[in-house]
C-alpha cells in the first residue's frame, strides 16, 4: 500500500489514488506519531492528452462505384457575337474557261477572277492580265514570307495560302487543268534590287496523284535568267512526309519546302523565305542565275493554254 510522511488530513494524490484516508500511529517506544495515508479504490482526474502519433500508412483505395445516370441537359448558353463579314465575292460580266479566255472577252485587269475549266467545278484563281500579253493563271506567288510552305503533302494537294498574300493552287487543281490541251510555264523571280527575271517553257504539266504529281517540262523557249527546271522533268513531288526523290535522304525535310526534288535541286521556288538578301540552300533558289543559292524577293509560277 502506498505510504506518505503527513500531519493532519493527507490530501495527496499518490501513485494514481485520488482521496486518502488517515489514520494516527505511534510506533512502539518511539514516541512519534505519523499519519498513514491509505488510499482509496478510485479514479483521479483526467490528465491532459498526450501529442498526436505520426500519421499511418494509406489505406488501399476502394473499388470504383458504379456509373451514375446521365444528367438532364443544360440551360442553353448566351449567343455569341456576330462575326466579321465575309469578303465580297467576285462579279464577273464574263464567263470564262481559262484566264486567256476572259481576256479575250474584254477582262483586262489583273485579279481573282472564277473560270470553268471543262470538266471542272467553277474555280477562283489569280489572273495575271498583264504579263507578256496576259492570260496567265498564277499557281504560286511569294512576295513577304507570311505562309509557310514547309507544309505536308495533303496540304499541296489541295492547295494552301491567302488571296491576299502568298498561295499554292493545289496539285489536284494544276493536274485537272493541265491534263487537257497543251500549257506553257513563265516564272517570274525579282532580286532585292528590283531586279526582274523570268524564264518560259512551252510545254509544262502535272500528272496526278497516282504519278506523285510528276512534272512534265521542257522546251525551255525565252527567259534572262537560265534553264533551272528541265533538269527536274519526270520528278515526283516530294514534301517533308511524303519522300519521293532520287536522293539518299529527304530533299523536302532538308530544305523545308515541296518541291519536285532530284538530288537535290536546281531550282526550289518553294523554299524558306529570307527577308533579305541571303545566299541560303533553304531559299528560293535558281541556280543557273550565276548567283550561289541565291533566295530572291519574290517569285510567281504561271501558266497558260496555248
Amino acid at each position: 500500500m502506498p505510504v506518505a510522511l503527513a500531519t493532519g488530513f493527507c490530501l495527496l494524490n499518490i501513485l494514481g489514488y485520488a482521496t486518502v484516508a488517515v489514520s494516527q500511529l505511534e510506533p512502539a517506544g518511539t514516541g512519534f506519531p505519523f499519519t498513514v495515508c491509505a488510499g482509496l479504490d478510485t479514479v483521479g482526474q483526467k490528465g491532459d492528452p498526450g501529442p498526436m502519433g505520426p500519421t499511418g500508412p494509406s489505406g488501399t483505395p476502394g473499388i470504383n462505384g458504379t456509373k451514375g445516370e446521365k444528367g438532364d441537359t443544360g440551360p442553353m448558353g448566351l449567343q455569341g457575337e456576330k462575326g466579321e463579314q465575309g469578303a465580297a465575292g467576285i462579279y464577273s460580266l464574263y464567263n470564262g474557261t481559262s484566264c486567256e479566255d476572259l481576256l479575250n472577252q474584254g477582262e483586262f485587269l489583273s485579279g481573282w477572277n472564277i473560270i470553268n475549266p471543262v470538266g471542272m467545278s467553277p474555280l477562283r484563281v489569280l489572273c495575271d492580265m498583264h504579263t507578256d500579253g496576259g492570260g496567265w493563271l498564277v499557281f504560286q506567288r511569294r512576295w513577304d514570307g507570311t505562309v509557310s510552305f514547309n507544309v505536308g503533302w495533303n496540304a499541296y494537294k489541295r492547295g494552301f495560302g491567302s488571296e491576299m498574300n502568298e498561295f499554292w493552287l493545289g496539285n489536284d487543281i494544276l493536274h485537272n487543268l493541265t491534263s487537257s490541251g497543251t500549257w506553257e510555264l513563265r516564272i517570274d523571280l525579282r532580286d532585292f534590287d528590283n531586279n526582274m527575271y523570268f524564264a518560259k517553257y512551252s510545254s509544262f504539266q502535272v500528272l496526278g496523284e497516282e504519278n506523285k504529281y510528276a512534272l512534265l517540262v521542257s522546251n525551255f523557249s525565252a527567259g534572262n535568267i537560265g534553264d533551272s527546271l528541265t533538269s527536274h522533268m519526270n520528278m515526283s513531288f516530294s514534301t517533308y512526309d511524303q519522300n519521293n526523290d532520287m536522293s539518299g535522304g529527304n530533299c523536302a525535310l532538308t530544305n523545308q519546302a515541296g518541291w519536285w526534288y532530284t538530288n537535290c535541286f536546281q531550282s526550289n521556288l518553294n523554299g524558306l523565305y529570307r527577308l533579305v538578301q541571303n545566299s541560303s540552300q533553304t531559299g528560293i533558289n535558281w541556280l543557273s542565275d550565276g548567283k550561289t543559292f541565291y533566295s530572291y524577293k519574290s517569285s510567281e509560277m504561271k501558266i497558260r493554254q496555248l
